[in-house]
Parts: structure tokens; C-alpha cells; sequence
């Protein structure tokens, strides 16, 4: 059964149709609980790169309406709660969705259909070593000779057509230059890596100036958006009556009244790979 008629089956056995689609405010979203998991520091990043670079999201999530959770909170998230996480989390306003108007049992095979479409993968060609490569290679060549064969046999005295020759010299040529490469790889694979250079030492976020901030976070990939929320971030916590711990810079990645504006996982993560955060000297 083709995709397009087998997602209708689907669609007519669940009793689904989309009501509408559009854009809503983030904040109208609720995630259940079920759909809160963790985010790889990869993923999260992508999806905020993705929401931050266009100001939404480019895949469209679905939800239906609900009054399980807040006033504000009118639908539900069945699928693309990471989207929906990360959005919250650095303060997208808008979001695409599509409506449906469905049960709780639909919308659990709903998602159950979005997820195993999504973990459908093309056949893993990585593994492909330099012998089936060089097979695939010759087989167009193998088959010439074959075709030659039929026409021009071997004479009487074992000669070769001249054809052939040329195939037998270009295989050869051929053979020449893989086993040059797969002697050149094994050579690179087992050579010595060369000793990684020492860290430089971590910065102090208590007496740290923005310019050694933004210059120790470029060094780790960090993005102009997460300098500046990164050291945002410092000086709220920095401020009188506040206290500056991991634990509270954490608590700004989420949303609440600490929530530092862009401030979030993957930012606070490359933060405490380039700094400490001593204790406070009481005396």
C-alpha cells in the first residue's frame, strides 16, 4: 500500500481530519507530562537554532483543544513536544500547528503514527568497505568484457582482442590505486594521535569581564545569541539580594521568574565548560 493511501486509512479508521491550521501563541501550548523528557544537548540545540534563525518553527506541531490544564493553556501538544519545549524555554511567541479534534485514544495512536514515521531511516550505506566499492566498480567492466567475448572470442593462438586489453590494463590500474588509498588509510588509523593542548584554565564567573566571556565562549562554538544571554544571564544573578550558583543559573534556562530571555540548556552547558564559580570568601 502507497504512504498517501495508507496515512487516509489511517485517518479514516481514527476518525481524524485536521479542523484548521495556523498560529498560536507559545503559551497557549500545554506539554503533558508524559512528553516531558530530556533533550540531547544536539537536538536542543538544532530546534533552537531552527526557532531562533526563522522566529517559529518549520514543522508544523500538532494539538487539540483542552481544558485540563490552565486558562491560557486552551490546546495540548500530541506531537512535537520538543519543539514545544524549546520554544517555551527561549521565549518563541508563535508556533504552527495543525487542529485536530480527537480522543485520547486517537490521539495516542495519532502520535504513535507520527513517531514511527519519523524513525523510518534509509539503509545504512556507511559501512560499505573498499572491496564491495571496488566490485560495484568493475561490474560494468566485467560485463564489457563479456559482451567483447561474444563477439571477438580468443584466437587460435590465445591472443586477447585488442578490446580487452585495454579493459585488463584499466582493471589493473584500477587495483593500483585502491590498494595505494587502503594502505594510505590504515597508515592515518594507526598512526598516533597527536597529544590534544592543555586547557586553558577556567574563568571566574565572580570577576569575569564580558570580554573574556565572549572571547572563552567563542572558543567553544558558542553563538553571539548565547554570549549575550550567557552573560546576561551573570549579571541577573550578580544583582543585590541574588545569589550566583550553578543551581540558580540553571533555573534561568527555564521558564519561571528567573528566566533569562535566550538564556538556555546548551548555553549553560558551554558556560560551565569554560568557568567555576568559587565559593563566596565570607571573611
Amino acid at each position: 500500500m502507497e504512504k498517501p493511501d495508507r496515512r487516509q486509512q489511517i485517518r479514516s479508521y481514527l476518525g481524524l481530519e485536521p479542523i484548521s491550521h495556523g498560529q498560536i501563541h507559545t503559551f497557549q501550548i500545554a506539554v503533558p507530562e508524559s512528553q516531558k523528557h530530556d533533550i540531547s544537548i544536539e537536538r536542543y540545540q538544532a530546534l533552537a537554532d531552527s526557532l531562533t534563525n526563522h522566529k517559529t518553527n518549520l514543522i508544523p506541531l500538532i494539538v487539540r483543544q483542552t481544558e485540563a490544564y490552565s486558562e491560557e493553556e486552551e490546546y495540548e501538544v500530541v506531537y512535537g513536544s520538543d519543539w514545544c519545549i524549546v520554544a517555551k524555554e527561549i521565549n518563541i511567541e508563535k508556533l504552527w500547528v495543525w487542529f485536530f479534534d480527537m480522543n485520547d485514544e486517537q490521539a495516542a495512536a495519532a502520535k504513535a503514527e507520527m513517531e514511527q514515521l519519523e524513525n523510518v531511516m534509509p539503509p545504512d550505506t556507511g559501512s560499505t568497505d573498499i572491496e564491495s566499492l571496488l566490485d560495484k566498480k568493475l561490474r560494468p567492466v566485467t560485463a564489457k568484457i563479456d559482451q567483447v567475448l561474444l563477439k571477438k572470442p580468443v584466437d587460435n593462438e590465445g591472443n586477447l582482442p585488442e578490446e580487452i586489453r585495454d579493459v585488463k590494463r584499466q582493471i589493473e590500474e584500477l587495483k593500483s590505486t585502491v590498494n595505494e588509498l587502503a594502505n594510505l588509510v590504515k597508515e592515518r588509523l594507526s598512526a598516533p594521535k597527536p597529544p590534544e593542548p592543555p586547557k586553558p584554565p577556567k574563568l571566574n564567573l565572580r570577576i569575569v569581564t564580558e570580554k573574556e566571556i565572549k572571547e572563552a565562549l567563542s572558543k567553544v562554538k558558542a553563538t553571539s545569541t548565547q554570549i549575550k544571554a550567557a552573560w546576561n544571564a551573570i549579571q541577573y544573578w550578580k544583582k543585590t539580594g541574588k545569589s550566583l550558583t550553578w543551581e540558580n543559573l540553571e533555573k534561568s534556562t527555564k521558564s519561571g521568574s528567573d528566566k533569562v530571555t535566550g538564556f538556555a540548556k546548551p548555553s549553560y552547558e558551554k558556560l560551565k565548560e569554560i568557568a567555576d564559580i568559587p565559593d563566596e570568601d565570607v571573611t
